[in-house]
């Protein structure tokens, strides 16, 4: 039985622990309170670390941890790891995003009535020997309008239970869909300063990313309805908060709640501690997660992933895999496949044009433009797998799904996706590469038998199915071409075991497909190019991982 080696720097719940401590293919390292180096000193020897947020697994620590292979964070958000840097290394990172949802959606409603209520302030105010009532007056928030600005796990949670209190809940988010909301009973907005001018409570319940730092800034808090409240429980740095405190000085705002901080713990210097503020704000130390049954859940759940990713058994909650072909229905996954070997195919024709600079993938009918799978405003699973394929023409089969996107980025590849309807087939994949000099395009699909077909090639119909060794060519249409390289071929004791041609009007080329049953070899190739009347030949292994 292979053995795992597990490092836990930091607290973990005991359910967590529990799990590792029984699981027999695991040896495992409890060490608390590990300095940088110490840490790097150590990871050599580990295939997993699980931890929390105060454990900095950047590019630096990564590198000390070429055994690495899973990492996972008993929470939500993964911001001390470099995603990037695991991604390049085949490093899957997972962590709990479920196991606290109630508790976070439930500190944001506390919050919420805490701020209306002035609830801390009048506890104060009472503790010191005062009874004044009228000055800790507050407000209902039933008939109140609340704008959720993210509308994912936690959203959707808090958004319920607004609507439970009598709230009217705006929602917005781009990548989740208007039925979606509308079963939710939440009206979708797409103006967010609009919505932020109509909202009597807003609460923000995104991810901090280049595109969500500081989205709520100066310009937006003016935007906000005057005399309204803001809540943070998500993220530290999605509020700018000096200007969160200037309107809250000024009376543009009534109220804010912060749970979460740009620094944390945050400075005493930290505008929101402004003493001439201090009745308008309720603010908390990161507990948005702290339950008993949240930390419970969160371990269990990170360590529950953690072991089955590797063991090689299904797992969820892998936030630097684009997608999780699991959770994919059986057609999916038979159209992620022709995905990539369509990509692996277009990279071998424009091979000779130089190195791929455009990349443009159309995915017609419903299963291939369902959302479901499509986490974080990503690329659909079958864009992607197109990437890699086209990726390993050049790279090997070593590369991987995680970093597919991350390579092509870099390599100065464009990729576009868009979606539609599909009418000669029920679902249908077009793919375009270019380089500089070369361009191929391909149209895929697959049959009610789950037969994989490529229908279309370079603006030729053709129909075959893209396994085994392929060798496809263009020739001049006249008699005795395909004569020609039979005959090379059976002279090579190479067998033929099937053959297409793809011919259009106006055009004395011919496009064919020949599946044959062994390798051809360059000499061979070279020798049908001149012997065959060809413009240009190439061969393409497709039964395995590798382009021969």
């Amino acid at each position: 039985m292979e053995t795992f080696k597990i490092l836990v720097p930091e607290a973990l719940g005991d359910e967590g622990l529990k799990i590792l401590k029984e699981a027999p293919d695991v040896e495992l390292d409890v060490k608390s309170g590990l300095s940088k180096q110490e840490l790097h000193k150590i990871l050599g020897g580990y295939d997993a670390v699980i931890t929390r947020s105060g454990t900095k697994l950047d590019k630096e620590a990564i590198e000390h941890g070429p055994k690495l292979k899973v990492i996972a964070r008993a929470g939500v958000g993964v911001d001390n790891v470099d995603l990037q840097e695991a991604s390049r290394r085949g490093i899957v990172v997972i962590n709990a995003p479920t196991g606290n949802t109630l508790a976070a959606a439930e500190q944001t409603i506390a919050l919420m009535l805490a701020l209306v209520r002035k609830t801390p302030q009048s506890f104060f105010s009472l503790k010191a020997g005062e009874w004044d009532r009228k000055r800790f007056t507050g407000r209902q928030l039933n008939g109140k309008k609340a704008f959720v600005i993210g509308m994912g796990r936690i959203g959707m949670q808090v958004a319920l239970r607004c609507r439970a209190l009598g709230m009217e809940v705006l929602g917005f988010d781009p990548y989740v869909s208007d039925k979606k909301m509308a079963d939710a009973g939440v009206m979708k907005v797409t103006d967010l300063a609009g919505a932020l001018s109509l909202a009597d409570v807003t609460t923000v319940h995104v991810p901090i990313t280049k595109e969500t730092h500081c989205v709520i800034d100066e310009k937006m808090i003016r935007a906000m309805k005057p005399g309204s409240y803001l809540v943070n429980c998500a993220r530290g740095g999605i509020v700018d908060e000096a200007a969160c405190a200037l309107a809250l000085k000024e009376g543009h705002l009534a109220g804010a709640a912060f749970d979460v901080f740009t620094q944390e713990p945050p400075s005493a210097d930290n505008p929101l501690f402004d003493d001439e503020i201090g009745d308008k704000v309720v603010l908390t130390p990161h507990l948005g997660a702290m339950t008993v049954e949240a930390q419970t859940e969160v371990a269990r759940i990170a360590v529950t992933n953690l072991l089955a990713a590797l063991r090689g058994a299904p797992y969820e909650h892998a936030v630097n895999l684009p997608f999780m072909e699991q959770q994919l229905s059986d057609l999916q996954r038979n159209y992620l496949r022709l995905a990539r070997k369509m990509g692996m195919l277009a990279g071998r024709l424009t091979e000779n044009g130089g190195p791929p600079d455009r990349c443009r993938v159309m995915l017609r009918g419903e299963a291939l433009a369902d959302d479901d799978h499509l986490p974080g405003g990503t690329m659909r699973p079958f864009s992607i797998a197109v990437i890699k394929g086209l990726l390993e023409v050049a790279l090997g089969p070593e590369i991987n799904y995680m970093v597919a996107p991350i390579l092509a980025q870099e390599r100065g590849i464009s990729v576009e996706e868009g979606t539609g309807e599909s009418r000669a087939y029920r679902n249908l994949i077009e793919v375009e590469v270019a380089s500089q000099n070369a361009t191929a395009t391909l149209t895929g699909t697959i049959t009610e038998e789950g037969r994989q077909h490529i229908v279309k090639m370079n603006d030729y119909w053709v129909d075959f199915v893209p396994h085994g060794n392929l060798l496809i060519f263009q020739n001049h249409d006249r008699p005795g071409v395909i004569g020609k390289i039979g005959k090379l071929l059976g002279d090579s004791s190479v067998n033929i075991a099937n053959f297409n041609l793809g011919r259009k009007e106006s055009s004395g080329l011919a496009l064919a497909v020949m599946q044959i049953d062994g390798p051809v070899s360059d000499e061979l190739l070279a020798q049908m190019e001149k012997d065959g009347d060809m413009l240009w030949a190439t061969t393409v292994k497709l039964n395995g991982e590798t382009v021969k």
